[in-house]
């Protein structure tokens, strides 16, 4: 019987997938708005403030997503509760001024119950969110939403704010399909159109696991669809625009044996249609990736950087389109700890010397509890830093937000113009944006 429900919800799929195809889909896509080019590249050697953005007043933080406004901050949203799926979960959000180099007091930006008012349907958990700000300073906030089973029964709701994430308009569903519009699932930033539409990747995971792009209209309507991947165990996808027709998905590896590593395909029809996935070149323990582009074929990739586990996190650079990578910045290794496993004392120690500098004394002591409780098994403790976010803003600055032993989120900023002097900063490539 349950082997026929899913059989019957998965012909719903796909015959919703089909149906669900925008009536223009076979028309080609506007170009890519291509992002301008950087002056100035992270090298090995450069300083990374590290920051926390959030408050650790829940017990777990996850997932965070980060944008530019139009006055040069970044608001930040993730999820928070007392666990992953958990009924307390909500969208938390905080403001970070580079003038000052401050966080402000993290608040939240939707409830659970908030969610299921405005949509007026049961909503049993929440999970990522992705902001998206627009050509007019307007935001969207895009969340990941359950009613009923796991994340494969998942829709994703927009909320919208006309300040800058002050305040939201009440939710509504994203509709990808007529039939059984469920299993759509956000983590990457969007890109943009020449049009003004925006393409905002999401993932499936039920019955398959595969990537797809949405172009969405400023009334959130799907103008067009493409998906990657096909079923073959790759989720999550970055996408990096490398000209106004050519653009690379990287995505997470979920397939049983992970050995290639991350996941590629890449577009030369502005994201109408993928190619068959192949491996990227870089090694991955099956966790989210982030990326950002440089210039066209000059990207860098934050990522847990080995094929095991979440207990490191490294920065890496291409400045050949992904032919050859290269390690510029470790902000993580606790590898030699991963065997074995590390005493709850020793946990503890070697995390407040991680963030004692910027969380303050009497944070401090709440960190290190909520840790030992998310982090700990008995006595024996491991240590997780997964799930970056990486942003280039419009200053060159790399902000890089990132899950840090489900404890806090933290925050990775590398500015442009404030570097050591007499170190590399050119790119080795000319021309401006496309």
């Amino acid at each position: 019987m349950q082997q026929g429900r899913h059989l019957l919800v998965g012909a719903l799929l796909v015959l919703g997938y089909f149906a669900g195809l925008p009536p223009h889909s076979g028309q080609p896509l506007p170009d890519f708005e291509v992002p301008a080019q950087a002056v100035r590249s992270p090298q090995v050697g450069d300083v990374w403030q590290e920051l926390t953005a959030s408050d650790a007043n829940t017990l777990l933080v996850h997932a965070a997503s980060v944008a530019e406004l139009a006055d040069g901050r970044l608001r930040a949203v993730w999820f928070a509760g007392t666990r992953e799926g958990a009924s307390d979960v909500s969208i938390n959000t905080a403001l970070f001024d580079p003038k000052t180099g401050t966080w402000s007091p993290e608040t939240v930006a939707v409830s659970r119950q908030q969610m299921m008012t405005g949509l007026g349907r049961y909503v049993r958990k929440l999970g990522n969110a992705v902001l998206s700000v627009e050509s007019d300073g307007s935001m969207r906030l895009f969340v990941v939403t359950v009613s009923f089973g796991g994340w494969g029964a998942s829709r994703i709701a927009v909320l919208e704010s006309a300040d800058q994430g002050e305040t939201w308009t009440d939710p509504k569903l994203l509709v990808t399909t007529p039939f059984a519009n469920i299993s759509n699932l956000v983590k990457g930033g969007p890109i943009r159109y020449s049009d003004g539409s925006i393409g905002l990747p999401i993932y499936h995971e039920f019955l398959g696991k595969f990537g797809e792009v949405l172009r969405l209209d400023r009334d959130n309507r799907v103008l067009s669809k493409a998906r990657i991947g096909f079923g073959r165990g790759a989720i999550q996808p970055v996408l990096v625009v490398e000209g106004p027709r050519s653009a690379t998905a990287l995505m997470r590896n979920e397939m049983s044996d992970t050995s290639a590593g991350i996941w590629r395909s890449d577009s030369q029809d502005a994201g109408k249609s993928w190619s068959p996935l192949f491996a990227a070149g870089l090694e991955n323990p099956s966790a989210a990736i982030s990326a950002a582009q440089l210039s066209p074929e000059h990207w860098l990739v934050a990522a847990n950087c080995n094929a095991d586990e979440r207990d490191d996190l490294c920065l890496k650079r291409t400045d050949d389109g992904g032919e050859n990578w290269y390690l510029v910045k470790t902000f993580h290794d606790r590898a030699s700890q991963r065997a074995t496993k590390v005493p709850v004392d020793l946990l503890l120690q070697q995390l407040s010397d991680e963030v004692a500098q910027d969380v303050g004394v009497e944070q401090l002591d709440k960190v290190l509890d909520h840790a030992r409780r998310n982090k700990c098994h008995g006595e024996l403790c491991e240590f997780q830093y997964d799930y970056p976010y990486m942003l280039r803003t419009r200053n060159g600055d790399i902000h890089i937000l990132y899950t840090w032993n489900k404890t806090l989120t933290r925050h990775l900023w590398w500015r442009a113009g404030r570097q050591p002097s007499g170190q590399p900063d050119e790119l080795s490539v000319s021309g401006g944006a496309q």
